[in-house]
């Protein structure tokens, strides 16, 4: 009997179907364009799972000024319950470390970090960061979170589908949205005006 039951077990769970929640994820790419040139790219993805919603950001790009600048970004940020737990930043120029940035939430405030080490916390629950502007539209949102700055920084509303943000080191970057998803940013950065630019959206 003992026997029979065991069997019976093996088979349920072998034949039972698989109640896991499957990971959903969406991907937009991005045209980084300078002076009407394509000079790089960006891939952002976004999984979701249960209650926890992950962004993936990648960027690639070359420009050519005095001399040629390479720059690689690579962003990871991790909400749950639509509150960040974690945010990564990892960004080269020409192979040479720039940033290397962590906020991490351990349920009362944020520990920060940057390449250096230990760079403070900050005491207070984020709920949207520059990394989640590509995929939602900030609305009536005043303020992100910024993975590079790490603090919370004003988000202004221009019109019904374009915002911007006044970054702390005098650069701007404007978002516009074409139903709840970023189409175009544009950003004004230490080394040149870029456009990023929607190619498409794959699901």
């Amino acid at each position: 009997m003992k026997t029979l039951l065991i069997f019976s077990m093996i088979l349920n769970s072998y034949f039972q179907p698989n109640m896991a929640t499957p990971i959903t994820k969406e991907y937009l790419n991005y045209s980084i364009v300078k002076d009407d040139k394509t000079i790089g790219n960006i891939r952002v993805e976004r999984s979701l799972k249960d209650d926890v919603t992950e962004y993936l950001f990648e960027s690639r790009a070359k420009v050519k000024i005095l001399y040629s600048i390479e720059v690689y970004d690579k962003m990871g940020v991790t909400f749950k319950q639509n509150i960040l737990q974690q945010a990564k930043l990892y960004r080269t120029m020409n192979g040479k470390l720039k940033v290397n940035n962590t906020a991490t939430w351990n349920g009362s405030f944020y520990n920060l970090s940057d390449k250096d080490g230990a760079n403070g916390s900050l005491k207070q629950s984020i709920f949207s960061s520059t990394a989640s502007l590509y995929f939602n539209e900030p609305g009536n949102i005043k303020s992100v979170f910024s993975e590079k700055f790490q603090k919370m920084i004003p988000i202004q509303k221009i019109n019904s589908k374009k915002y911007r943000i006044d970054l702390p080191n005098g650069n701007t970057t404007t978002y516009t949205y074409n139903n709840g998803i970023c189409t175009l940013v544009e950003a004004n950065t230490d080394f040149a005006n870029l456009k990023f630019v929607l190619d498409m959206k794959a699901r």
